[in-house]
C-alpha cells in the first residue's frame, strides 16, 4: 500500500520546486500544502485519540508499526472484556446460589439465556437459547453448558414466562419431548421455571429450579416466596448479562 507520508513529501517537494520557479506564486501552493498536511495530521490524531500518537502515526510510523500498535490495543481491549465477563459470570452464579438457598431440597438451579441463533428460510430470526450457568447441591452435578437450542423447547413454560410469572411442573407432564428427556436424564422430577427480565420487563432468559425424584420438594417449601425470590434474582441476572457481554463468548469461556 502506498505510504501517505511519502505522498505528502512528494507533494511538498513539487510545491517547493514550483515556488522556486514562480517567486510571487508562493502563497497559494504553500497554503494548499499546509491545509492538506493539517487534514492528514488531524485524521491520524482523531484515530489515535492523542496528539503525540497521531503525529507519530502520520509522519514517523510505518504501516507495520501502526498494525502492531492496533494489535496491542485490541489485545488490551480483549483483556478488559474477559475480566468483565469473569466478574459478571461469578455474580450470576452467586445469584443462582441465592435461589437454591431458598429452595429446600433442590438439586440444581440453572440459567437459560435467549438469543437470535439462526435465520429461517423466510429471513426471520429464529430464537434460540443457551444453558450457560448452573449451581448444584452437594454431591450433585450441575447442568452442562448447552448452546443454540430451539426456544420452542420451552413451549410448556413460555406463556407464563412471557406474562412475568413462574411455572411449576412435574417433569413427566412437559409436552416438549426434548426438554423433558434432558431433565429426566438428570433425574429431575419437579421443575420451577421463573423469568429473568430486565427493568423494562423484557425477558432475556429463565431460571430453572430442579428437584430430583429421590429428593422431592421439602414439605416446608413456600413456593410463592420462592417464586418471588427467583424473579427478584432473575432481574439482577438480567443486569449482569448486560455486563457479561455477547453470548458468542460463552461457549469457549464458560464454567459452572
Amino acid at each position: 500500500m502506498f505510504d501517505m507520508s511519502s505522498w505528502f513529501q512528494l507533494v511538498l517537494e513539487i510545491i517547493l520546486d514550483v515556488c522556486r520557479l514562480s517567486g510571487r506564486r508562493l502563497a497559494q501552493p504553500l497554503l494548499t500544502a499546509v491545509c492538506l498536511t493539517g487534514a492528514y495530521t488531524a485524521i491520524h490524531v482523531t484515530q489515535e485519540k492523542s496528539v503525540s500518537a497521531g503525529l507519530r502515526s502520520a509522519f514517523f510510523d510505518s504501516e507495520a508499526d501502526r498494525q502492531e500498535r492496533r494489535r496491542i490495543e485490541d489485545q488490551a481491549t480483549l483483556q478488559v472484556e474477559l475480566r468483565q465477563f469473569v466478574a459478571a459470570n461469578k455474580l450470576i452464579n452467586q445469584l443462582l446460589e441465592t435461589v437454591m438457598v431458598h429452595a429446600p431440597g433442590a438439586s440444581r438451579v440453572s440459567l437459560g439465556v435467549i438469543h437470535n441463533g439462526v435465520t429461517g428460510i423466510n429471513g426471520a430470526g429464529l430464537l434460540r437459547y443457551d444453558d450457560t450457568n448452573s449451581v448444584a447441591a452437594q454431591g450433585r452435578l450441575g447442568i452442562p453448558v448447552v448452546t443454540n437450542q430451539p426456544l420452542s423447547d420451552w413451549g410448556d413454560v413460555l406463556p407464563a414466562l412471557m406474562a412475568g410469572e413462574c411455572a411449576f411442573h412435574p417433569t413427566r407432564d412437559l409436552q416438549g419431548t426434548s426438554l423433558r428427556t434432558r431433565f429426566e436424564s438428570y433425574g429431575v422430577a419437579k421443575l420451577l421455571v421463573c423469568p429473568a427480565s430486565d427493568v423494562q420487563g423484557k425477558m432475556v432468559g429463565a431460571i430453572f429450579v430442579m428437584w430430583d425424584a429421590v429428593d422431592p420438594p421439602s414439605a416446608t417449601l413456600d413456593i410463592k416466596a420462592l417464586m418471588q425470590t427467583a424473579k427478584h434474582q432473575g432481574a439482577q441476572i438480567a443486569t449482569a448479562l448486560d455486563l457479561r457481554g455477547p453470548a458468542s463468548i460463552i461457549p469457549t469461556l464458560m464454567g459452572n
